[in-house]
């Protein structure tokens, strides 16, 4: 993965790659970039849109729903293309404003800002040039093999500084106060500064993918790199690593603290960290002293991974035994429509009366009224005859009833009376 070396001053949350255009004049780091500055538009967090890009970004929108509206027509989809004709009708008043963002004012501020970027990359590519014809030096005598020299009768010509001027040079070095300053009579009293401290020069230096995505580099490969190279202004402003691993996380007040140099990142926004081999950037030599916290990092990966793959084991059994189960479920109720069970023949109530019901009172299955009304020429009825049906049209007379009723509460506790209540023309009896 190609990672970039990103800087972001502590007095600002804009966080660009460290190139010849950040940090710079062009690039202010209290001011809103435009969005044709490079590395802009795919790591700032806000920037500068011309009244141009607004243009040509709302005309792409408004062509898509000229096509769409085309399929809608084919299609006569008539609640479709009301609201397609009310987004476009929205697009060309957005198109209209934006045009009226330009003013001759803006025109001027972003002509100035495109020429200073070409000054700047022509400087740029001067100072480049210039640097490589230094870097190339001629081969001087120190270079010229001893063979060679032996053979030649040079003039001796000593460069360097002889004994005396070093000697002066310690002199002076050694007595720093050898030409006293004049000093003043007044006593200096150490007065309190009211004006405010200046603003912390602190730069933050972190590694991001090239590509924008918010895919850092972890903490201990970082470290690594600082023991390498000796200071974070020092890293490279690209590298390419080999990625063995990567963990995700969110940002909150708990990774703010451990990670300054993410501060600016939103609450709750998703991030990724990646483990690198830093081999191929430090070397051999630049892992030595990190052994153990690598093999560390690599147990604690492992072990993960090793959980990580007992859980998703059993989340698999528990899945297939919830297969299982649904599948002998569907089985069962397939059987069952199939093959249902014999049903049990009932009677009805009306043709057929049970003998419990027939028994269970003093007039059998029918009710105080319907023997009080009950025809008196009945004669009075045997006590074979009470599992007698409807249908014989044997029944027993008020009389009998009664008969019966006190021959039943005759084992009763005295002293308790019996109400029967009844309506009709026999009155009521106590």
């Amino acid at each position: 993965m190609r990672m970039r070396l990103m800087q972001r001053p502590q007095i600002t949350t804009l966080a660009l790659p460290r190139s010849q255009t950040w940090p710079s004049e062009l690039l202010p780091p209290h001011q809103a970039p435009f969005h044709f500055l490079p590395d802009v538009y795919n790591f700032a967090k806000f920037m500068l849109a011309t009244p141009q890009y607004l243009t040509a970004d709302l005309s792409k929108d408004l062509d898509l729903l000229g096509v769409e509206r085309r399929s809608m027509v084919a299609a006569k989809d008539e609640l479709s293309i009301v609201y397609i004709d009310a987004a476009e009708e929205k697009l060309r008043h957005q198109i209209a404003k934006a045009a009226a963002l330009e003013s001759p004012l803006l025109v001027r501020t972003i002509d100035r800002t495109r020429k200073d970027y070409e000054d700047l990359q022509r400087r740029y590519a001067h100072n480049t040039s210039r640097s490589e014809r230094v870097d190339v030096k001629p081969v001087g005598l120190h270079e010229t093999p001893d063979a060679f020299l032996a053979t030649q009768h040079l003039p001796f010509t000593n460069n360097q500084p002889s004994d005396s001027s070093l000697l002066v040079d310690s002199d002076l070095a050694t007595q720093p106060n050898r030409f006293p300053q004049p000093t003043s009579n007044r006593s200096h009293r150490q007065r309190r500064n009211l004006n405010p401290p200046p603003p912390s020069t602190q730069t933050y230096y972190y590694y991001q993918a090239a590509s924008g995505l918010p895919i850092f580099l972890h903490p201990l490969d970082i470290k690594i790199l600082f023991s390498h190279y000796n200071g974070y202004a020092s890293f490279p402003d690209e590298i390419i690593v080999r990625v063995e691993s990567a963990s995700e996380g969110t940002v909150n007040d708990d990774l703010r603290k451990r990670c300054k140099y993410l501060a600016h990142m939103p609450e709750g926004a998703d991030v990724v960290f990646i483990e690198a081999d830093l081999e191929g950037v430090v070397g051999q030599e630049g892992l030595k002293n990190f052994e153990g916290a690598l093999k560390l990092r690599t147990a604690r990966r492992k072990e993960k991974e090793k959980k990580d793959d007992r859980a998703r084991a059993r989340a698999e059994e528990k899945e297939k035994e919830r297969v299982k189960l649904m599948s002998r479920e569907e089985c069962a109720v397939s059987d069952f429509m199939d093959h249902p069970p014999p049903t049990l023949e009932t009677e009805e109530p009306s043709s057929r009366v049970p003998i419990s019901q027939a028994i269970s009172g003093a007039w059998g299955s029918r009710s105080f009224a319907s023997a009080l009304h009950s025809a008196p020429s009945v004669s009075r009825a045997q006590p074979s005859n009470r599992n007698a049906t409807p249908e014989i049209g044997d029944e027993w007379d008020l009389d009998a009833a009664w008969h019966e009723l006190e021959q039943r509460g005759g084992g009763r506790r005295r002293g308790k009376k019996l109400v029967v209540l009844g309506g009709g023309a026999g009155g009521r009896r106590r």
